[in-house]
């Protein structure tokens, strides 16, 4: 499951030339996007190892719809940050979360509104 994904339709997403930005993944990585509550929450976690459920699917939602990252380029720095790090549970948010499993709803997270109800 870290390998590929759940529904091989969705292989090329994200996938293509010009695809990956290296900026915004280490914007997104360090804190540093500009958006006030994704900024936060990736500091938290640095610095804490942990934030809530919400807080993670939102970071990888933002990531991956806004910034249009691969998550099997977020999932070792996030595996590496999370105290709780589960291989089992990691690589099925990370897919869920990214929509590439073929069998759930897009999640895509609005981070003002979060920042605004989860703030």
């Amino acid at each position: 499951m870290e390998k590929q994904d759940l529904c091989p339709a969705y292989q090329p997403l994200r996938r293509q030339s010009g695809d990956w930005n290296n900026d915004f993944y280490l914007a997104w990585q360090t804190g540093k996007t500009g958006f006030p509550y994704v900024d936060a929450c990736m500091r938290c976690l640095t610095l804490h190892g942990w934030i809530n459920f919400r807080a993670r699917a939102m970071l990888v939602s933002f990531a991956t719809y806004n910034l249009w990252l691969d998550w099997k380029k977020l999932a070792p720095h996030l595996a590496r940050v999370f105290l709780d790090y589960e291989p089992g549970i990691h690589y099925p948010q990370l897919q869920m979360q990214s929509g590439t499993t073929g069998i759930n709803a897009m999640r895509v997270y609005s981070v003002t509104k979060q920042g605004k109800d989860q703030d």
